[in-house]
């Protein structure tokens, strides 16, 4: 065996087993958040992010029923003991944790005075004055209605009822969220409906990150195999889900199931054109060298620089297979009809406009590198590596074990003259062909100037719309807010997050009395600063003689002076410590204010959940106001972001047309040959556009980047033609090279176009029409300048 040959072999075998190490335990991800761009407003994007992996994001609402009261909190219950031990699963509750009423009284009943109002300024005219006599007549009311029993027994101690004022305060701040039946959370009853319509409530966080089909699967499986048991006691009853996890792993099922039936289909497409033109199994294995090999360091690439790869980086390299085989199908076609020699003369002949092809291939691809979008980032490595690894593989790997002198097929050898008349025929008739780009120019500015752009996140996925009502419905039985629409205040620390989240409390307060929002809940009530509750605090203790005067007042509404003396006393005992969220975490209690806490990087802030929102314009410009406060609408967010992103991809392609035209000038030393090398791909990705348009499909983020791909992987077609110009035979061979390199292409980026994924769709249908109409384009640009070389 020649050395060459050996030397070959040994690099396959390292790549081989390079491969195995990277796609052992690969992990594929559908992570939303990579398509969240960072944009200039980071510290948004970065909440943006932990929002998307906080608790509040893994937590998923459970109801079942619809019947009566007690009928769905006992299925509530079971539902809940069942799902505790599942796989998967950090914590799961179908109501109040055990002892959350005690905890209650323990925190707040000593610090009673800091949490009587909601400010200084209240607090002091709760206790100023005639206002004690107030107190006084609210007390005598209390001991005979509902809360008599508590009233009673916390009376000689707090008989300006701090406490109860602060349990009314904050039940009133949770209104619209389930409520307690037998131990069990039940959904409140609604307008309009009956006593047998309340729906149980199960409440379930998982461990695993909510964008990881392989972390939620498991737990969607032991939801329903839970609930299997629970409807065979009552068969009446349906469950209902609220959760992001639903829609993650959906998308990632079709995006898997995608994946593995287009590679299988472009596998197949290309055997069958190889097998058809060249026959036996020697072709077919020197293409898939390049692919194997780019497919292997681009998919090693992107595990160590970002740890795992996207799912549709994942399907870009299944489209790969076709981009990567195009500089062997080149190799291969002028080997068998013109070689140049020895199969290593003719790579050599052929390698400066392999080499070119793929350089401007790869700086057309590494743009998206530049892009605010993680996701982007890593799908310009991915192709950059692959292309790069692709060019190297067929150069360097496939003439060790090409046939010294190859006979082509008949099919071959007619495809090369149906390839020679098509281009004399060109040449003869210049002027006809002009007639082409005037065509497409004309469907550009038809297509173009009614295109629609759309800057939605959305555009880039699929909800069931049925999953998509039922999350809805079951967020509005329990008024859990507004999906994607929060207000959040951060701080350094919790302390200062409190600070700015009393703030934000306030401003809500307003906006709602002011008809911009229906509804809020917030942390605040249960866990203001300790600023806040040590002024309040002091508002009550530092009124003069608040003792004596209470007692005075209390006697004159019919009470015995003495059996209050226990409040005079605690007015002198000096102030607990302010309520901190550690200490309150600490208890059953905590689980009061976590949902609305989470970490922004190495910053704390507090979300407050809005309902209703009918100006968000002016509710944000009265949070902007307030330093560190934002009124967050995911839709608004990403539109913008999305725009930015456009005009960042404009001048993407801008930037890398302009790289692409000078590479083109330094290797030609001519004008008018780097425009036929460039020109062709421009009008092709303009017309492929142009047609998506016509036939009313808005464009997306994706069909942009696809846009991007055929200004990149065109220009290799012009290049090639261009580099053999004043053969005889060339050109009419490498048309025959051109139309197996697209049809390569066609066979993997057209099959993403039958995508049911958006994205891959996207990309697919632009793609798959741009790369056609550049092997179509191609020759007109050499027809127009001639064959002379300077």
């Amino acid at each position: 065996m020649r050395r060459d040959r050996l030397v070959a072999l040994a690099i396959f075998a390292g790549v081989v087993v390079l491969g195995i190490f990277t796609f052992t335990g690969l992990r594929v991800r559908n992570e939303i958040a990579d398509f969240v761009p960072n944009t200039e407003e980071r510290d948004l994007a970065e909440i943006a992010r932990a929002v998307t992996d906080s608790e509040l994001s893994r937590t998923i609402v459970l109801e079942v029923g619809p019947g009566t009261a007690s009928e769905v909190a006992s299925a509530a219950g079971e539902l809940g003991d069942l799902l505790a031990d599942a796989p998967g699963v950090a914590w799961v509750t179908s109501g109040p944790p055990e002892g959350i009423d005690r905890a209650m009284y323990e925190l707040y009943f000593p610090r009673r005075y800091a949490f009587i109002a909601e400010s200084a300024e209240e607090a002091s005219a709760l206790v100023a004055g005639d206002a004690l006599d107030e107190r006084a007549a609210e007390l005598r009311r209390d001991l005979t209605g509902p809360t008599a029993m508590l009233v009673r027994r916390i009376a000689p101690t707090d008989p300006i009822e701090a406490f109860p004022r602060f349990l009314r305060r904050a039940q009133a701040s949770g209104a619209g969220g389930p409520d307690v039946v037998d131990g069990h959370f039940v959904t409140p009853v609604l307008e309009g409906e009956g006593v047998s319509d309340r729906w149980g409530v199960v409440l379930l966080s998982t461990s695993g990150s909510v964008f990881s089909a392989d972390a939620q699967e498991p737990v969607l499986r032991a939801i329903d195999a839970a609930f299997a048991k629970v409807h065979a006691s009552h068969p009446a009853f349906r469950l209902e889900q609220a959760g992001v996890q639903r829609f993650a792993v959906a998308i990632e099922r079709g995006l898997r199931a995608d994946t593995q039936r287009i590679s299988t289909l472009s596998t197949l497409g290309i055997i069958f054109l190889f097998v058809l033109l060249f026959r036996g199994p020697r072709f077919l294995f020197l293409g898939t060298i390049p692919l194997a090999v780019g497919t292997v360091l681009a998919t090693a690439s992107c595990r160590l620089v970002f740890g795992s790869v996207h799912g549709i980086t994942i399907a870009f390299g299944s489209a790969l297979l076709g981009v990567g085989i195009d500089f062997v199908a080149h190799y291969v076609n002028h080997h068998v009809l013109l070689p140049a020699g020895s199969p290593e003369q003719t790579m050599k002949k052929l390698w400066p406009g392999l080499s070119l092809g793929a350089l401007t291939t790869i700086a057309g691809l590494l743009g998206l590198g530049w892009t605010s979008f993680p996701g982007m980032r890593e799908l310009a490595l991915f192709a950059g590596v692959g292309v790069l690894a692709s060019l190297l593989a067929t150069r360097y790997l496939v003439p060790p074990f090409m046939p010294e002198k190859p006979a082509p097929t008949r099919i071959h050898r007619w495809l090369a003259s149906v390839g020679e008349r098509a281009w004399r025929g060109l040449v003869s008739r210049r002027r006809i062909a002009v007639v082409v780009p005037i065509a497409a120019s004309v469907v550009c500015l038809a297509g173009l100037s009614r295109a629609e752009l759309l800057d939605d996140l959305r555009a880039m996925n699929q909800s069931d719309p049925a999953l998509v009502a039922e999350d809805r419905a079951v967020r509005s039985r329990i008024a859990q807010g507004e999906a994607g629409r929060l207000v959040i205040a951060t701080g350094v620390d919790d302390e200062d997050a409190l600070a700015r989240n009393d703030l934000a409390y306030a401003a809500l307060t307003e906006a709602t009395r002011a008809g911009e929002l229906d509804r809020f809940r917030s942390a605040h009530p249960v866990l203001p600063s300790s600023a806040q509750q040590t002024a309040v605090d002091a508002a009550v203790r530092g009124r003069p003689n608040l003792g004596p005067a209470m007692l005075d007042a209390l006697e004159r509404a019919g009470f015995v002076r003495e059996l209050f003396s226990p409040f005079a006393e605690s007015l002198e005992t000096p102030a607990p410590p302010p309520l901190d969220f550690a200490a309150f975490d600490a208890t059953p209690a905590g689980v009061l204010a976590r949902p609305f806490r989470i970490h922004a990087g190495d910053r704390i802030a507090y979300v407050s959940f809005v309902e209703g929102v009918h100006d968000g314009e002016a509710l944000a410009a009265r949070l902007r106001r307030i330093d560190g406060v934002r009124y967050f609408d995911q839709r608004v967010f990403l539109t913008s972001a999305y725009g930015t992103f456009r005009a960042r991809t404009t001048e993407l392609i801008l930037g890398g047309l302009f790289v692409v035209l000078a590479m083109c000038w330094i290797k030609y030393r001519k004008v008018s040959l780097a425009l036929a090398a460039v020109a062709p791909a421009i009008l092709a990705a303009a017309s492929s556009l142009a047609i998506v348009s016509l036939f009313g499909e808005p464009l997306n983020l994706m069909h942009l980047v696809a846009c991007l791909l055929v200004l990149s992987m065109g220009e290799d077609y012009s290049v090639f033609l261009i580099e053999v110009r004043d053969d005889d035979e060339g050109p009419g061979v490498t048309l025959v090279g051109l139309a197996i390199a697209g049809l390569t292409t066609i066979l993997s980026f057209g099959l993403l176009a039958l995508s049911a994924h958006p994205a891959l769709h996207a990309l697919g249908i632009v793609t798959s029409l741009g790369v056609l109409l550049s092997m179509l384009f191609a020759p007109l640009g050499l027809v127009f300048v001639g064959r002379s070389k300077a």
